[in-house]
């Protein structure tokens, strides 16, 4: 039997909500690939009864655990990227491109008068490195630009004014 199969066999169907994690963005720890799940206990329970029981390095769950001792660095570190992500936004609904709302660290934009790969080469040619999705299915012509420092952001701006 699959574990797909296992899980649903073993998952109560009045289920509604599962919420699964990762430390990866939020507590900057995207190479420990280290994330968590909070479910109703019989939905833990299904998980556990699939799952290996070394999918963990002793190292990985150390530095989780040390992670959890600085929640307020984290949550300072997540302010941070909150208000640069909304002055980051407000700053490119000024300039000729269309963007979407984000709660992500990143933020997805559309040039409207450049083709993006040009404004991607552009912001290359000045060491500013974003991801190009232009030619990703149902991203057409679009760019995403990750929320890093005000000083970071501030010298991406300046760039994709110039690149525009």
């Amino acid at each position: 039997m699959s574990q797909e199969e296992t899980m649903k066999l073993a998952m109560p169907s009045d289920v509604e909500l599962v919420v699964t994690r990762t430390f990866s963005k939020t507590w900057a720890m995207a190479g420990a690939r280290l994330g968590y799940l909070v479910a109703d206990p019989a939905v833990v329970a299904a998980c556990e009864a699939v799952v290996l029981p070394y999918h963990l390095s002793a190292q990985t769950q150390a530095a989780g655990l040390i992670a959890l001792r600085h929640v307020p660095e984290m949550e300072a570190r997540v302010a941070r990227i909150s208000e640069e992500r909304g002055r980051v936004a407000a700053a490119l609904g000024d300039l000729p491109v269309d963007s979407w709302p984000s709660d992500a660290n990143f933020i997805l934009f559309r040039p409207r008068t450049r083709d993006a790969t040009e404004v991607w080469q552009g912001l290359l040619d000045h060491s500013i490195l974003i991801r190009n999705c232009a030619s990703w299915d149902g991203l057409r012509g679009c760019l995403r630009v990750t929320i890093g420092t005000a000083e970071e952001n501030d010298r991406f701006l300046h760039a994709l004014k110039e690149s525009l």
